[in-house]
């Protein structure tokens, strides 16, 4: 089997849920939790409840399941606009992405990075830059590095100019690389064999509306670990400083033996 990929699932279950909603009311944050693992080879079905409809706000409450058996839920709410105060946290310096070297580029004399990174991106139909090499090239060595990170990134093809269709693809975008600073933090990457790393929750509030098809800065930070548990979290800005939305995920980080079983 292989593993479907959390954002994937996610982003398809905040999309079911917004096919129910009046046009009108935009997507302002999605929770997700995985149950189990999905299979990529076998179809998904979302099941939508609604849960209600105010004068503001709509909730909805998905279930995905695959050949009968529940892989994740998903409560979304959807808000219509209305005017109230204004304020978000600064971007960090970093430059912008035609400035910065392509994924080939950066990691042109690391081919074991460089294949991993070509292949994330061409399964995922996605588009990376980094202002420095990511945490991975340290700790695919075994060294540990700071709990952060930023990661230009994008959907490679052009997308639909549908709002939901960009905020559910911001949700996929979102997934990428977020838990694996926890895991990086203490030298280890989620591919490694004695590691379990799976993710369990995923959370996005979203802010202002860009584009998923044109650039977007994620600064991810993990601020804790323990007890075979990983936290994670982010912000998403598009090129000028906007906060577009922010992230935070929580999964299971341990070496093998040393608890329980990943979600599956």
């Amino acid at each position: 089997m292989h593993r479907k990929f959390g954002g994937e699932i996610a982003g398809q279950a905040a999309m079911a849920a917004g096919l129910t909603v009046a046009r009108e009311r935009a997507l302002h944050s999605a929770h997700t939790h995985f149950l189990r693992e999905g299979d990529s080879d076998a179809p998904v079905t979302y099941q939508v409840r609604p849960v209600r409809d105010g004068t503001s706000f709509s909730t909805r409450h998905v279930d995905g399941l695959q050949d009968g058996r529940l892989i994740c839920q998903l409560t979304a709410s959807f808000q219509r606009a209305g005017a109230g105060f204004d304020h978000q946290i600064p971007r960090s310096s970093t430059p912008p992405p035609e400035q910065l070297p392509t994924v080939e580029e950066l990691l042109r004399d690391d081919p074991e990075n460089l294949a991993w990174a070509q292949a994330v991106m061409a399964r995922g139909s996605v588009e990376f830059r980094f202002p420095i090499p990511p945490n991975r090239v340290v700790a695919s060595r075994g060294a540990a590095t700071p709990p952060r990170q930023q990661i230009w990134i994008r959907a490679r093809a052009p997308l639909p100019d549908d709002p939901l269709t960009h905020r559910a693809a911001l949700l996929y975008l979102s997934d990428y690389l977020l838990l694996s600073v926890a895991a990086t933090h203490h030298g280890v990457i989620p591919q490694d064999p004695g590691i379990q790393f799976a993710t369990i929750d995923h959370s996005v509030w979203f802010h202002h509306f860009r584009r998923a098809d044109e650039w977007l800065l994620h600064e991810q930070e993990s601020p804790w670990a323990g007890q075979g548990l990983a936290l994670s979290r982010g912000f998403l800005f598009d090129r000028d400083g906007a906060l577009v939305a922010s992230t935070q995920q929580q999964g299971l980080l341990r070496r093998r033996g040393s608890g329980a079983r990943a979600p599956g």
